[in-house]
């Protein structure tokens, strides 16, 4: 299995998880890469992503998996076939479910005064209100978050759980420009991925050198 990273940015951001599967399949065949297939009426390439991130948030730390008899693969080759915005970084060959490993992700938040509100987000028993389908829930995050860091008065890190326990970066930033009278665009952009508190680029290489 090869794993790899590569960034979503600019007009990628806006492209769903699900086109980003699609999309994932036709680069990797236009750049011939031989993947395996499933079996049965409609074979499909055998991918397994990180965690999702929310529609119009950035990342420089997307993570892809695809099952080959291959070691390794050239970067330069996927980069040639790969739509503005997604850029492939680098290549390991290991074994493991991204979805279920990578727990954690840091993000940047952008946003007008938000640098000086973020740290709100670690006081005990903390609680962010957002709408859903269903109507308006009110619910305590403080287990989803791991960290909060201001770095200037507009803009603040924060590591957030993800995958089946996540906690979406739009809705703490959103509730915290609301609470706080904040007005004006925001940006977010994933910056890295953990399992638990290792960085994501650590624990693969951490795979690939038990595999050698």
């Amino acid at each position: 299995m090869l794993i790899f990273k590569f960034t979503k940015v600019d007009n990628a951001s806006l492209v769903s998880h699900v086109d980003n599967l699609r999309a994932m399949t036709y680069i990797f065949r236009r750049a011939q890469l031989p993947a395996h297939y499933s079996v049965g009426f409609n074979p499909h390439m055998e991918l397994g992503f990180s965690p999702p991130i929310p529609l119009g948030v950035e990342s420089r730390a997307e993570y892809v998996s695809v099952k080959t008899d291959e070691e390794a693969f050239s970067l330069d080759r996927l980069n040639q076939c790969a739509p503005c915005g997604t850029r492939f970084l680098r290549c390991w060959c290991a074994d493991v479910n991204l979805a279920a490993k990578f727990n954690r992700a840091q993000y940047l938040l952008q946003a007008q005064g938000v640098g000086d509100v973020a740290e709100q987000a670690l006081a005990p028993n903390f609680s962010i209100t957002y709408d859903e389908r269903s109507g308006t829930v009110t619910k305590n995050v403080s287990a989803c978050i791991f960290g909060v860091q201001r770095l200037d008065a507009d803009q603040a890190l924060v590591t957030l759980a993800a995958g089946n326990l996540n906690l979406r970066p739009d809705r703490l930033l959103l509730h915290l420009m609301r609470c706080n009278g904040l007005q004006g665009d925001y940006r977010i952009v994933k910056l890295a991925a953990f399992a638990d508190d290792i960085s994501a680029d650590d624990y693969l290489d951490q795979l690939q050198s038990a595999v050698k």
